[in-house]
């Protein structure tokens, strides 16, 4: 297991020099310690690296780790990074990275709060640099043994730094100078998880945010949908669909953002 920690410092240590292309994190897709067992931690990595040869030659790197520790009083402390890398040649063509942690409070009652912070760097739509900390309170609307389905609000604070880099060349202003917004926001969202066979297990999650402003104030939407099918105690096939909708983006890129992505995941 030492190889493991190892690995998920290691990639926490590198996620401060990379980035990643989500604009926002898809909180419900992290790992959580199940109510019915006395786990004090699970983590889970996913990693990917090809490479080929075109003009130049192209690499590209993926790597992910998630942490969850259960302290006293069935408190839970979530740790997560992913890094990701792009080079064409010498050029670095795409990267990006995210930090995240969070805190909740008694997870065995029904209704508790949870805290988190998440930090963010991103060059493909053009979000230079995100910070945010959210305070939700989170309630369990249903929960057996295969399927659990619950919901959060709260407020975000967040702080965006937009540059023009992920804009279309006729669409770009005669002011290219970056857009910085401080914004104070509503987020809720509603999650729900399946566990269909033994060995297949839905989760997904559906998210609004709402800036709160005396100006007219348009919402970014979000889902997420992962499918695992388990392959043995520790080893998963993970099948993903992220997508999000903004209204009216700081920068003229593309309202509409989705992700399609597939990964063997080792959990420990």
């Amino acid at each position: 297991m030492k190889w493991l920690r190892f690995f998920f410092v290691l990639n926490l240590f590198l996620g401060f020099n990379y980035q990643i292309k989500a604009q926002f994190l898809f909180t419900e897709s992290f790992l959580l310690i199940p109510l019915d067992t006395n786990k004090h931690y699970v983590g889970r990595v996913a990693g990917s690296f090809s490479s080929q040869t075109q003009k130049e030659i192209v690499n590209q790197f993926a790597a992910r780790a998630e942490l969850v520790t259960r302290l006293k009083n069935n408190n839970i402390l979530t740790f997560a990074n992913s890094l990701q890398v792009l080079t064409n040649g010498g050029q670095t063509v795409l990267s990006g990275g995210y930090l995240f942690a969070r805190f909740r409070k008694n997870i065995i009652r029904s209704l508790y709060p949870e805290y988190y912070a998440q930090f963010q760097w991103l060059e493909s739509r053009g979000l230079q640099s995100k910070f945010a900390l959210t305070a939700n309170l989170r309630q369990r609307i249903y929960r057996d043994d295969i399927m659990t389905l619950a919901t959060a609000a709260g407020v975000l604070l967040e702080y965006e730094k937009w540059n023009f880099d992920g804009v279309k060349t006729q669409d770009l202003p005669i002011n290219t100078n970056p857009i910085t917004i401080y914004s104070p926001r509503f987020n809720w969202y509603l999650s729900y998880e399946n566990r269909i066979t033994e060995n297949v297990h839905i989760n997904t999650a559906i998210y609004y945010f709402l800036r709160l402003s005396f100006a007219e104030s348009l919402p970014r939407l979000g889902m997420h949908c992962r499918l695992d099918f388990k392959i043995n105690s520790h080893l998963t096939y993970n099948l993903n669909l992220k997508t999000m909708y903004e209204y009216q983006p700081v920068v003229p890129v593309n309202n509409l953002w989705y992700n399609i992505n597939n990964e063997l995941v080792y959990t420990f």
